[in-house]
């Protein structure tokens, strides 16, 4: 059986343990080290999950690592990794947060809207996993969960979206004029939220990588 195993405590990584005839599916980007005998392949999520990684500014292709052989897996920040276990439901992601999934997961990418895309910044382009089996996840900063009742509402700046289940309804809103994006500057705060409609699980990111590149910029 697949071993993994979550360590570190601000900056996390996640090591894998795969015995011969296993499988995991990797973001190669996230990718550390691996044993040296490990044998890898890469697949790809076809034309439109390509492009729509390339607009993201994520990599293209998953690497599918066979086992035996031990390999780990992080995040690009300080941050802390959570598992998600999937039963047949289906879960949507920032492109970012996906560190590992068993071979049972499937996945696709959803595009939210090119005037979104434009004003709303990362989170528009998002994964969508689905199946049975566990599926990985890093967030950056802390990892804010949330239940959602049916019809309860919360707004989350976009930048800070992790994940959230398929039942959650998600629109994405301008929150004021002008006047609010002057104020707001280059971090694009208060700007852009997004709607989460319950009923469902919703995972927010305490810090936001865009906000985050805005600030070093200014500096």
């Amino acid at each position: 059986m697949t071993q993994y195993q979550i360590k570190g405590e601000d900056v996390q990584y996640l090591e894998i343990e795969l015995n011969a005839g296993e499988s995991v599916y990797v973001e190669p980007g996230h990718l550390v080290y691996k044993d040296a005998g490990m044998r890898l392949d890469v697949g790809s999520g076809g034309l439109r999950g390509a492009l729509s990684h390339m607009l993201a500014g994520s990599a293209i292709f998953l690497i599918k690592m066979d086992g035996p052989g031990t390999f780990a897996s992080a995040g690009f920040l300080p941050g802390k990794i959570f598992d998600i276990e999937l039963n047949g439901n289906s879960i949507y992601a920032e492109f970012n947060a996906f560190l590992a999934m068993d071979s049972s997961i499937t996945y696709s990418t959803k595009f939210a809207g090119v005037s979104q895309a434009i004003f709303g910044g990362e989170g528009v382009f998002l994964e969508k996993f689905s199946g049975t089996g566990k599926l990985y996840l890093h967030g950056h900063g802390q990892v804010i969960e949330r239940e959602l009742k049916p019809g309860e509402e919360i707004q989350v700046e976009m930048s800070h979206v992790l994940a959230f289940e398929e039942t959650v309804g998600y629109k994405i809103q301008r929150i004021g004029g002008v006047k609010t994006m002057l104020l707001a500057g280059l971090e694009g705060e208060g700007l852009f939220f997004a709607n989460m409609r319950g009923p469902g699980k919703v995972w927010i990111h305490s810090i936001s990588l865009l906000q985050l590149a805005a600030k070093l910029v200014r500096r």
